[in-house]
């Protein structure tokens, strides 16, 4: 079985998926190919995002992350459009769509203590990166979510016993 997590920045889909990494599925995260993808490109992640999808197509980043995948129970964290769950389910089959949702303050109060090299500064950066997200498709993919979480200040035994139920 596969199981896809999307979500805007910070509403918790690592958490998630890494819950559903220690039920025994193997974890993939679209975020770290990106960040990779930086790293060689020599530009920041958001940039690089953008680049891949707009230059390689919407596939572009599943692309890559299925050239490294063993078959299997796989949790992949982090898809951002309908194409990127249509890429997995083509290679994978079946796909259960999770989408994890918190609310703006939330959300950006977790970006804001996470410490990634890419995390905004400013609530402006903040809401431009909501903006760019969106724009990659994660709005169509809450119409096809399977599951819907709401991550917002709640114990994590609790999100825990939630996604056990799940898997």
């Amino acid at each position: 079985m596969a199981i896809a997590v999307a979500g805007l920045p910070g509403a918790g889909k690592t958490t998630v998926a890494k819950l559903i990494e220690a039920r025994g599925y193997s974890y993939y995260n679209l975020g770290d190919v990106v960040r990779r993808e930086s790293e060689i490109l020599g530009i920041p992640p958001d940039r690089t995002a953008v680049v891949l999808r707009l230059g390689y197509g919407k596939r572009a980043i599943v692309k890559k992350i299925l050239e490294t995948m063993r078959p299997g129970r796989v949790v992949v964290d982090g898809v951002r459009s309908i194409e990127e769950v249509e890429a997995l389910e083509e290679a994978l089959g079946s796909i259960f769509l999770i989408y994890v949702v918190a609310s703006r303050k939330t959300r950006y109060m977790r970006l804001l203590s996470r410490g990634r090299a890419d995390d905004p500064l400013t609530y402006s950066q903040f809401y431009m990166r909501d903006l760019r997200e969106m724009r990659f498709g994660l709005a169509e993919l809450l119409a096809r979510a399977d599951y819907i979480i709401v991550n917002e200040e709640r114990p994590i035994e609790e999100l825990e016993k939630e996604v056990a139920k799940l898997v």
